[in-house]
């Protein structure tokens, strides 16, 4: 049954996936009882989605299905908390778009894509590719000009908004001081 409904997802978010350019990789499932309370679903590379118990929604799977295809790492660099929403955020917006009754969980991250999606829809295949994203400042704040722009999401992003501009400055700052030795 388990089984099944991966290969239901697989079958769906491979589809969907294609049709913005990526690929979803070879997947596997399995049962781990000890995950983190609340959590039902994760993923681990190579592949495989990891579940607490067999009867985890369909919807689940693939908004794990998701992650799977774009390498989504634990953290990333310094940006930790937009790369979270940006993978969340892509990650629910597939399966909320594959399966209706999908209970969003990352309800930020969700609303980000919406706004990201109708400003332009190529952003999907864009964020399939996540780790492959550059993100510079005049990105952030390309983002945080939005007037439809959440206050939660905008508090995020202002943060990593404010660690990018300490980074560039820090870069500049070093950039220079190298040149004069």
């Amino acid at each position: 049954m388990l089984e099944q409904r991966l290969q239901r997802a697989e079958e769906r978010v491979r589809e969907y996936l294609a049709r913005h350019g990526a690929d979803l990789p070879s997947v596997r499932i399995a049962i781990e009882p000890e995950l983190g309370k609340g959590t039902l679903a994760t993923h681990r590379h190579p592949g495989t989605v990891v579940v607490r118990e067999a009867s985890v929604p369909e919807s689940v799977i693939a908004h794990e299905l998701v992650h799977v295809a774009q390498g989504t790492l634990e953290q990333f660099r310094g940006f930790r908390l937009l790369y979270t929403l940006l993978a969340e955020g892509l990650a629910e917006w597939v399966a909320k778009t594959l399966y209706p009754e999908h209970e969003v969980k990352y309800d930020a991250g969700y609303r980000l894509m919406s706004l990201l999606v109708a400003v332009d829809e190529r952003v999907i295949g864009k964020l399939l590719r996540l780790n492959d994203l550059p993100l510079g400042l005049e990105d952030a704040e390309a983002i945080l000009a939005s007037p439809r722009l959440p206050d939660y999401s905008r508090g995020l992003l202002n943060s990593m908004a404010d660690q990018i501009r300490e980074s560039v400055a820090a870069a500049i700052e070093a950039g220079e001081y190298g040149t004069k030795g």
